[in-house]
């Protein structure tokens, strides 16, 4: 995406999304050019995160995603 927006000279900023976990994972998207990132479930298991404990839990205790259920509950909360 970052090469694609850099050949049509296009100055939108680009933001590396999914499976950014850790500093590593930011600098990766660094490296490979991305302007920044966006850090979404990885926040939402935080401390300081308004939400149930009982979610948090839940998402800190994961181990695999075999079974993940899609919905829009943690965009709507």
């Amino acid at each position: 995406m970052v090469h694609l927006v850099r050949e049509q000279n296009r100055k939108l900023p680009v933001l590396a999304a999914g499976g950014i976990v850790d500093g590593r994972g930011l600098a990766a998207a660094l490296s490979l050019g991305a302007d920044g990132a966006v850090l979404g479930t990885r926040l939402w298991a935080s401390q300081e995160a308004l939400g149930p404990s009982s979610y948090k839990d839940a998402i800190a205790s994961a181990t695999s995603c075999d079974d993940v259920i899609r919905t829009c509950v943690f965009d709507t909360i």
